[in-house]
């Protein structure tokens, strides 16, 4: 049995269709609403949920007075979202972890090769920051936030800091939701990013994998298993 695609929905495939063949960009505006509406052949309340729909996506804005305009891409909708779909103890946690695992291992050989002295001892500060903090009962998101764009920032690539700060803010997001704070393992948290920035002074970069390897372990097993 088919299953009829709601009008809105039909909609958004039309705008995005819009916007991709007459190569909007971000800031372009799209026609007023009863034209597009025209163009399109849609209804115009259809048109009005599909927008919104596609508002709540990132896709475009509308302004009030203004019209409707393409958004500039940002990974906050999927920040926003992306916890909510999950729960502690979904499997779909840690393939997300693994996910950022990858992606911050990955680059490890480029930013042991790029990194310049200067960014390691602003790693170490961050660092000895983190675990000041941890043993005085603190927790220390900004510093481990700041830590980890530091470190990939010699790549000089704004999509993959992107990434990386996009899966930073969904764990941070799930611990904060968390009950309680384990000061035990903030403070191993804290050595494990000294041991990083140890590994990066020598330029070893076995060695920079193997601590981060452990980093990401570390928050592995905070998950329960279901």
């Amino acid at each position: 049995m088919s299953t009829k695609v709601p009008a809105y929905r039909q909609v958004q495939i039309e705008i995005k269709k819009y916007i991709k063949e007459n190569n909007l960009k971000f800031g372009d505006g799209l026609p007023p609403e009863a034209l597009l509406a025209k163009n399109l052949g849609v209804s115009r309340p259809s048109l009005r949920e599909a927008v919104k729909s596609l508002e709540s996506l990132g896709i475009v804005e509308s302004r009030h007075g203004e019209g409707i305009f393409v958004k500039e891409f940002s990974f906050d909708s999927i920040v926003e979202n992306l916890p909510y779909s999950m729960n502690d103890g979904d499997e779909n946690v840690k393939k997300l972890l693994h996910v950022r695992k990858y992606l911050e291992l990955g680059a490890i050989p480029a930013v042991v090769e790029h990194i310049s002295d200067e960014s390691i001892q602003r790693l170490r500060v961050l660092a000895e920051r983190m675990l000041s903090k941890a043993q005085d009962k603190q927790t220390f998101p900004q510093e481990d936030r700041e830590f980890h764009a530091e470190m990939y920032s010699c790549l000089k690539n704004d999509f993959l800091l992107s990434l990386i700060d996009l899966f930073w803010n969904v764990f941070n997001e799930m611990n904060q939701s968390s009950e309680s704070v384990d000061h035990w393992a903030l403070e191993e948290t804290a050595k494990d990013h000294l041991r990083v920035v140890s590994m990066l002074e020598k330029k070893d970069v076995f060695g920079v994998l193997s601590a981060h390897r452990q980093h990401f372990q570390a928050i592995v097993d905070t998950y329960p298993e279901e």
